[in-house]
């Protein structure tokens, strides 16, 4: 009996152990069907929780004298920066950092954020009598909780795998706390977070920013709402207004169903998947949840600030309620960006007397006045709002309607200047009616009927963006500049392509024309979407590691596809070393790792093939070997490769030498992909040439 217990025991054992290892298999993703929602208002499970919901009977005197102990607390602990007196408890216990020396703002530097809550919209008016519709925001008690450096984000978070090394460089993560909480209704788990980093009080909002090196705030640090000038321009992140389930006449604006003649039908979508597969396509707009949507609003001016009050006026709305939390940052779009802000951040002591002097320069955009920073086309209270002027003296005497009009009379002089200049028109009239008898009228030349000739001697004077827009514009254009090596597409080739890349006749060789080159050259390798230890050659085409131990580096191209068949043909001109991955990738897709690695496919954001094992790799997993045949041949140095991407078809596929190797990748997502690829292998040099559509059949 108990050995019949014991091999029962070892048959479930071996059962489930079969069952996990399906699972788990690196082909089960492409068989189970996964169904997401958009969004939810129910946290994750495996997310600590924040609030306690277990109340503890304590007695009245108890409980008054707990609050007592936790204000004595928020006092002695105070923060080590005062940065903000109207928040900071004026105590002795704190002893102030020593001073280093200070750093200077560069235009690659990002600041700090802070959490703002919302309180509500009003308008304000300009001195021209503009209407402004500005949002309040206040930002209570903001506070640097930690600073973390972008090799411990990398490691312990995953979103500091893709953010912590990104197309921008490195990056640390601060956080900050806004609110101060009573901790007897926080969680054990949460209080050890602002316990962890220094004896701060407990927020109830924390918000991460991620900013450069020379920007990093010391912990313990208070946040000003100077920390924004007037006149700079923000950007505010946060969840929009949630309204719950809606039909589709709310949430989409749909014209709905007719008033008349319907029954209990009004303000329904009306019929819907009765074509084609006879089902709901991904993507159809339907009732459902609508809002509570993370969205960022760039692009907002400071009109005005009270530093009492820590209180902001931005000119437009932002997203969320009235007493929403929001995420505020410095704008980096365009003409928008910054310029020279308090670096790191504002410090009270030391920049609000520079502040307040700005009334004496009349090219600062803001004035200080009664305690508040004023945009200086912003209206304030002191300034008068109704000026009286003396009524004209002197008015335009009106026609009497009552009488005729009657003609003006001119002086003898006026009227022989007149009969002077009728008699010259008359003249000049005459011999005009001549000499057209014998003269033929030119007719007018469009300029889309102008010769070839004529055409190219213009368009060798425009650029490739203008000669794109002209192509776009008339169908003759068009054709005059379809012809690839006129000497249009060579004079800017020899202006934008290198000349190493010209009298390089092996690089180019599948581009014949100078059209083709061009564009080859548009669709290389992007020097600004690289990791820091990648650098590109004078060529354009050619990608150079620098050999930089236990890293693993990537570059994508400067364009990404998102619809039409595009090839790429790779070559890798050095050692491979343990990896060397080429294939497709998001732009979210990280750049640069620690250690060995095939950064290409270890993640959702990229697919990527492996030249040295001959392994296909995609979200961490290995898929299966490629090409799919026993014992493929392994990749030889010097030998060119071309990838295909069928965006019409999802797919990926490879050939070398004309021999096509089968499809590698298949479903891949409708985004924008671009061509990459990662070296472990220093001194190493990868060549990509976009050659255009494939030859198909």
């Amino acid at each position: 009996m108990l050995y019949s217990i014991e091999r029962l025991g070892q048959l479930w054992n071996a059962d489930k152990q079969i069952t996990a290892r399906l699972l788990c298999s690196t082909y089960a993703e492409y068989y189970i069907q996964k169904r997401m929602r958009r969004r939810t208002l129910t946290p994750p499970p495996w997310i600590p929780k924040k609030e306690e919901k277990i109340v503890e009977p304590i007695e009245p005197s108890t409980r008054i004298l707990l609050q007592q102990f936790i204000k004595l607390e928020e006092k002695v602990n105070a923060p080590i920066i005062r940065a903000n007196p109207h928040m900071s408890f004026k105590t002795p216990l704190c002893e102030m950092p020593q001073k280093t020396n200070p750093r200077e703002w560069m235009p690659e530097s990002n600041r700090v954020g802070m959490l703002a809550r919302k309180i509500g919209v009003l308008p304000q008016w300009g001195v021209d009598g503009t209407r402004f519709l500005c949002t309040m925001l206040e930002f209570p008690r903001n506070l640097v909780i930690s600073a973390i450096d972008p090799e411990t984000y990398y490691r312990i978070s995953m979103v500091g795998r893709r953010k912590a090394y990104g197309r921008y460089g490195a990056r640390w993560r601060v956080t900050v706390g806004a609110v101060n909480g009573d901790p007897t209704k926080f969680t054990a788990r949460y209080r050890a977070t602002f316990e962890r980093h220094g004896r701060f009080p407990v927020k109830k909002h924390m918000a991460s920013f991620l900013v450069t090196e020379d920007a990093v705030v010391e912990p313990g640090t208070e946040l000003h709402v100077c920390h924004f000038k007037v006149g700079q321009y923000i950007t505010a992140t946060g969840h929009t207004i949630d309204w719950g389930f809606q039909g589709g006449m709310h949430r989409w604006g749909f014209k709905g169903m007719p008033a008349r003649k319907t029954t209990k039908s009004h303000r329904r979508i009306g019929a819907v998947g009765s074509k084609g597969d006879a089902r709901i396509l991904p993507g159809k707009r339907m009732p459902g949840h609508m809002g509570y949507e993370w969205r960022s609003i760039p692009g907002l001016e400071v009109l005005r600030i009270n530093p009492e009050k820590q209180v902001m006026y931005i000119n437009g709305t932002v997203p969320g309620e009235t007493g929403d939390i929001l995420l505020i940052k410095d704008c980096y779009h365009g003409k928008k960006k910054i310029q020279y802000p308090h670096f790191p951040t504002f410090f009270y002591e030391k920049d609000f007397e520079a502040e307040i002097k700005c009334n004496d320069n009349p090219d600062s955009p803001f004035v200080y006045e009664d305690g508040e920073f004023f945009a200086r086309r912003l209206f304030r209270m002191t300034m008068p709002s109704i000026v009286f002027t003396e009524p004209e003296k002197f008015k335009t005497a009106k026609r009497d309607k009552t009488k005729a009009k009657t003609a003006k009379c001119f002086s003898t002089s006026t009227c022989h200047f007149v009969m002077l200049s009728l008699d010259i028109y008359e003249g000049i009239r005459q011999v005009w009616l001549q000499t057209s008898r014998y003269c033929r009228r030119l007719r007018a030349v469009s300029a889309a009927r102008l010769p070839h000739v004529v055409l190219l001697g213009v368009f060798e004077y425009l650029s490739l963006k203008d000669l794109a827009q002209c192509m776009r514009v008339c169908k003759h254009w068009w054709t005059v500049l379809q012809y690839p090596d006129s000497f249009v597409w060579k004079r800017l080739a020899h202006i934008i392509i290198p000349d190493e890349a010209l009298s390089d006749l092996c690089l180019l060789s599948e581009t014949p024309s100078f059209k083709d080159k061009l564009r080859a050259f548009c669709y290389a390798w992007n020097p600004n979407d690289s990791s820091k230890n990648n650098y590109l050659r004078t060529n354009g085409f050619t990608v150079h590691r620098n050999p930089v131990a236990q890293s693993t580096d990537s570059v994508r191209g400067k364009i990404g596809v998102n619809s039409g068949i595009h090839a790429w043909e790779f070559m890798w001109e050095g050692p491979l070393g343990t990896v060397a991955c080429i294939g497709l990738a998001t732009k979210h897709a990280a750049l640069h790792c620690q250690g060995y690695v095939a950064l290409l496919g270890s993640d959702d954001q990229s697919w990527g093939w492996n030249l040295v094992d001959n392994q296909l790799l995609h979200n961490n997993m290995q898929i299966c070997s490629y090409p799919h045949i026993n014992n493929p041949p392994k990749y030889q140095m010097g030998e060119r490769i071309r990838m295909i991407v069928d965006c019409e078809q999802h797919c990926m596929y490879f050939e070398k030498g004309s021999e096509f190797l089968g499809i590698a990748f298949s479903r891949l997502p409708p985004l924008k992909l671009f061509p990459a690829m990662c070296a472990v292998y220093g001194n190493t040099e990868v060549s990509m040439v976009y050659i255009g559509p494939p030859l198909l059949g």
